[in-house]
């Protein structure tokens, strides 16, 4: 093990940096720094408040983006397929819409995509219906990224995966569209 110290002089002038660090933090959180500790504190309580108020208002917009996907959706059969590129989502964001459509309808077949640079992330959902009925969203992750120059996998409700040629996304859409109108 390694120990550092300090001596001499210089405890001096390292006792007065950290007490001009202390008066600095102090000052950038607008309190004295006896109170220091307690003001950070108060501002760590607001800041995950705020992450918690951030966490719902998002969970709304997704809600609002999947009641849209829901009644944008195509009917194939007893198959109700989204198809939607969501932009620059992150994955979290493709978790929560999929678990969302999954749950509003047992009939839905979905695969969404997020472009992030030249990557594309995939995601696949299949209600319980839908799996029943044969859909499989392991087959459709596949499917789509072997299109793209990616690769992926899951389980027959839900799957993700990657792609690296964001030019062949709109035939890896259409590949799935293709696929369930040729199951029905």
């Amino acid at each position: 093990r390694r120990v550092e110290a300090v001596t001499g002089k210089k405890v001096l002038a390292a006792l007065a940096e950290a007490e001009q660090r202390g008066h600095e933090a102090a000052e950038e959180l607008k309190t004295t720094p006896l109170e220091l500790g307690s003001k950070a504190r108060a501002v760590m309580t607001e800041l995950k408040e705020s992450a918690r108020q951030i966490e719902r208002l998002q969970s709304r917009l997704i809600s609002g983006e999947v009641d849209r996907f829901l009644r944008e959706a195509k009917e194939i059969g007893s198959i109700r397929l989204v198809l939607q590129n969501v932009g620059t989502a992150g994955t979290d964001w493709l978790r929560s819409a999929g678990d969302q459509l999954r749950d509003k309808a047992e009939n839905v077949v979905a695969v969404l995509s997020a472009e992030n640079g030249e990557k594309i992330t995939f995601l696949a959902v299949c209600g319980k219906k839908a799996v029943e009925a044969g859909c499989k969203a392991g087959e459709l992750v596949k499917l789509v990224t072997g299109i793209t120059g990616g690769s992926g996998g899951g389980k027959p409700d839900s799957a993700m995966g990657g792609g690296k040629d964001a030019t062949k996304l709109d035939e890896a859409m259409a590949a799935v569209e293709k696929l369930l109108r040729d199951k029905a």
